[in-house]
C-alpha cells in the first residue's frame, strides 16, 4: 500500500524505485561535451547548435511559403471559389509570418559566433579545429541564407 508520508517502500510496493540521483557539489556542473575543457569550447557549441537550428527552421519555412504560393496560384488557375482562396492566402500570411522572427534571431546568433570567432581565433582552433572549421562553414550558409532573403 502507498502512503506519500512513508519513505521506505512497503512490503507489498512491488512498484520499481527511483535511483538517487548522483549529488553535485556547489561548485560542480553537471559533465557535458567538453567537460573539464575551455569554457569557450562549450559556447562555441551551444552557439553553433542554435544557429544549426535557427538556419533550418529558415529552410523550412522557405520551402513551405513557395509550397503554398504555388498552392495559392494553382488554386486561382483551377478557378476555386473565393473561400478556398481566402483560407489558402491566410495560410500563406502565417507562413510568411514566420520569417521576419527567424531571420532577426539568426543575424543576431551569427553576429554573435562571428565575433567570438574572431576575438578568439588561433585560441579556438589550437583547441579544436573541427569545430572552429564546422562553425565557419555554418557561419558563411547562414550569411548566404540571409542574403537569399534579400
Amino acid at each position: 500500500m502507498y502512503c506519500p508520508r512513508i519513505t521506505k517502500p512497503q512490503a507489498n510496493d512491488n512498484r520499481p524505485q527511483a535511483k538517487p540521483k548522483p549529488k553535485l557539489e556547489s561548485n560542480q556542473r553537471p559533465t557535458t561535451y567538453y567537460s573539464g575543457s575551455d569554457p569557450r569550447l562549450e559556447q562555441l557549441v551551444v552557439y553553433r547548435s542554435l544557429l544549426e537550428h535557427l538556419l533550418d527552421q529558415k529552410i523550412h519555412y522557405d520551402r513551405e511559403r513557395e509550397l503554398e504560393e504555388q498552392r495559392l496560384e494553382r488554386f486561382r488557375r483551377e478557378g476555386l471559389n473565393e473561400r478556398s482562396l481566402m483560407v489558402q492566402e491566410r495560410v500563406l500570411k502565417k507562413t510568411q509570418a514566420m520569417l521576419p522572427g527567424i531571420v532577426f534571431k539568426m543575424r543576431n546568433e551569427v553576429d554573435r559566433l562571428q565575433r567570438l570567432l574572431e576575438t578568439d581565433q588561433q585560441q579556438l582552433r589550437q583547441l579544436d579545429l573541427e569545430l572552429f572549421d564546422q562553425c565557419q562553414q555554418l557561419v558563411s550558409a547562414s550569411k548566404q541564407s540571409l542574403d537569399h532573403q534579400l
